[in-house]
């Protein structure tokens, strides 16, 4: 409803009220000023719904989500399903501006280890309600050996536009990411060999110790449609906004490995034998998941709380259909 139209409303009402009080001998005294200070503290509640404006956040998050706090693309490459913790601090201007920091820090039964850092630069614009559009970049830091609960990326690009009406908006998304990172092994292999001085063949153990540079980009595009929906909360200072969109996410990576190590042969001390390689994958685009994400959020005065969860249906070839991201946020804007 166009604010106008809510105060022409409320006045209204006003109005009538102060008729009936009027007309009517035995009615109950209204109090206007009172009336005037819920009609204004309703409209900065509206205004706050859709007005652009400038504030601080301070939250925390909690789920299995341990990639990217923007890029679902990068979330959906995701193997572990570790539960972190992910403290962060943002601020927004009205202008469209804004930048955050936040912390991933994996919670373990015996353990707990901060696996990265990443500070995120953003500008987005709202145009009448009818169509936005936004880019961000994020830097990932702290990340020198890979981990399957950490990110392979150090830098992560993003650009969305979107358009319709306030109910219903469909966009598209496109994101380009890169990263570099080291693996370290040792482990023992082994091989049999044929001799021609024996019959049977021959098994030699050998000790490796490998050191791999790992450099790996992905190019994403993502279509989705999205439905909004906000609502009254139970009192007057709190409200809900729900978020459901459905998405087709479209990647095309690219890995390239320089290994250097030695070889040395088990029970030879003093002998090893160093090696070098270089070993480089580059896909094909392809749509590999269709995934839904469902945003609630609770804004009391100035704390709110948002549950989110997402769904991912990985569409090409693998063991592993089905899973599930989700992550809970609260804090406190001011």
């Amino acid at each position: 409803m166009p604010k106008p139209l809510i105060q022409l409303f409320l006045a209204l009402l006003l109005a009538g009220s102060s008729f009936a009080q009027e007309t009517v001998a035995d009615s109950i005294p209204i109090n206007k000023d009172s009336i005037e200070k819920e009609l204004d503290d309703f409209l900065k509640l509206y205004d706050s719904l859709v007005q652009p404006k400038t504030y601080f956040l301070i939250g925390a998050g909690v789920g299995n989500t341990q990639f990217s706090v923007k890029n679902v693309a990068l979330n959906a490459q995701q193997y572990a399903s570790n539960i972190s913790l992910t403290p962060n601090v943002a601020y927004y201007h009205k202008s469209g501006l804004s930048f955050s920091y936040s912390s991933f820090i994996l919670l373990e039964e015996k353990k707990t280890q901060l696996l990265q850092h990443a500070l995120s630069f953003s500008y987005d614009q709202i145009r009448k309600e009818n169509y936005a559009y936004g880019l961000s970049y994020t830097r990932f830091a702290d990340k020198k050996e890979f981990v399957n609960s950490s990110s392979p990326y150090d830098n992560d690009f993003l650009f969305y536009a979107e358009g319709g009406n306030k109910r219903w908006r469909g966009g598209a998304l496109t994101g380009y990411s890169g990263g570099r990172y080291r693996e370290t092994l040792s482990y023992l292999d082994s091989q049999r060999i044929k001799l021609p001085v024996r019959p049977d063949s021959v098994t030699f153990y050998f000790f490796v110790n490998d050191t791999s540079s790992v450099r790996v980009r992905s190019f994403s595009f993502i279509p989705y449609l999205k439905y909004e929906l906000d609502w009254g909360g139970f009192g007057k200072k709190d409200y809900f906004s729900a978020q459901a969109t459905v998405m087709l996410i479209g990647t095309k990576n690219s890995v390239m490995v320089n290994s250097k190590g030695t070889i040395r042969q088990r029970y030879v001390p003093g002998r090893s034998t160093a090696y070098s390689e270089t070993d480089s994958q580059n896909g094909k685009f392809n749509f590999q998941s269709l995934g839904m994400q469902l945003d609630v959020a609770w804004y009391i005065r100035k704390f709110y709380i948002n549950p989110q969860i997402y769904f991912d249906y990985y569409l090409l070839s693998s063991d592993y259909k089905f899973s599930t991201l989700f992550t809970l946020q609260t804090g406190f804007m001011f």
